[in-house]
């Protein structure tokens, strides 16, 4: 059944979970949905990524302004069910189905163990978390680490929260090379992520200076307020002739066939979409022991973990995957089992079953005793 469904977040900029509201919000459309994005303000990083179909509403930065015209949306367009990712963004949907007295289902989505850093209503978005997801049809963490820290340090309702594991988007066509192929590529590493304290790639760029590979070269992609911070550690460390703050890529493939390692040095990183990309591209991963990663690289089967923080573990672990990248066809198929073909189903369920209570709700309005009120599913990882 063809559903009305509005996706939230503050902007499509160069973030992971941006790029999956984008990419998520145009696999609805192209399963028959209608589908409507709202965002405050505009960007350009992610804005690709949504279907030029899918009408785009921007509402501004103003928080209140446009808490008002996200209520005024949601009178005029009557969306079945609204979903809202990052920042504030859960508030203000949760706020603006009150103002706009819309018996609209809601889906809230957590994406970060420190979004709440990020600003004043990020904060009482997490805060208020036992309020918005007692009121929230359902919370939705993309890791089970995430998920654990919602529940036991933000008070979000626990029969109500769940985990859905990130679908991730990558060419179906990325050319794996083959084991031989891969040792033979130049000493290319590649690291990609917003240029923020909680990517740690100060401990990244002090590792890569331990390395005793004078022709290896690194590749950050990425853009943020860290940018000055690390081009003055490379110059100190004696490696800027060697390393590439090549900004932000809407396309960033044709460095995921070009590279021999990715690495991750997060000191957090709730799941971690370019870990699933390079694995696409059959890259062996080194990355730090944060909650996403290791679910993904199922605790070291799939890739090297290492202490956040530590810059001799992880040159260690770089130049032992140098030497041993591994089998790229391994890490593809690993890769494969987050695609959007495997992992959209799940959201889609969870439409389905939020739709779902909502018309049983209403075809029975008085439930018989011991009914459960809530039901929670998490997908197989």
């Amino acid at each position: 059944m063809s559903n009305k469904i509005l996706f939230y977040t503050h902007g499509l900029v160069d973030g992971g979970g941006e790029r999956l509201w984008s990419c998520l919000a145009s696999a609805f459309k192209a399963r028959g949905n209608d589908v409507i994005f709202v965002q405050d303000f505009e960007a350009d990083e992610n804005r690709s990524n949504l279907d030029s179909s899918i009408p785009l509403f921007t509402i501004g930065r103003s928080h209140w302004r446009a808490v008002r015209r996200l209520a005024d949306i949601l009178r005029q367009e009557k969306p079945d069910i609204a979903l809202s990712a990052i920042g504030g963004s859960n508030t203000k949907l949760m706020l603006a189905k009150w103002l706009a007295r819309s018996p609209i289902r809601t889906v809230i989505t957590y994406h970060g163990f420190c979004e709440w850093r990020s600003g004043l209503l990020s904060f009482v978005t997490y805060l208020a978390l036992p309020v918005l997801s007692a009121f929230a049809d359902c919370t939705v963490a993309v890791s089970d680490g995430l998920r654990e820290q919602l529940v036991k340090r933000w008070g979000a309702r626990p029969e109500k929260t769940i985990t859905i594991l990130n679908p991730v988007f990558f060419p179906a066509a990325a050319p794996v090379p083959s084991e031989a192929e891969l040792c033979g590529r130049p000493d290319v590493l590649l690291a990609v992520g917003r240029l923020v304290p909680e990517k740690d790639f100060p401990t990244l760029l002090r590792a890569f200076a331990r390395l005793e590979r004078p022709s290896a070269r690194l590749i950050i992609l990425g853009k943020g307020p860290e940018e000055a911070r690390l081009k003055a550690l490379c110059k100190d460390l004696g490696i800027t002739s060697r390393v590439t703050l090549a900004g932000y890529s809407k396309e960033p493939w044709r460095f995921y066939s070009q590279a021999k390692c990715f690495v991750l040095s997060s000191l957090s990183e709730p799941f971690g979409n370019v870990v699933v990309e390079a694995m696409a591209y059959g890259l062996p991963i080194v990355a730090t022991a944060s909650a996403g990663p290791q679910e993904i690289l199922r605790h070291g089967k799939f890739g090297r973990i290492v202490a956040a923080g530590s810059d001799l573990q992880l040159a260690h672990a770089i130049a032992d995957t140098l030497e041993y990248p591994g089998d790229p066809a391994q890490r593809r198929r690993r890769a494969d089992d987050f695609s959007f073909a495997v992992r959209v189903p799940a959201y889609e369920e969870l439409v389905r079953s939020v739709l779902g209570k909502a018309n049983a709700v209403h075809a029975s309005p008085v439930s018989p005793p011991g009914t459960p009120t809530t039901t929670t599913t998490r997908p197989a990882a």
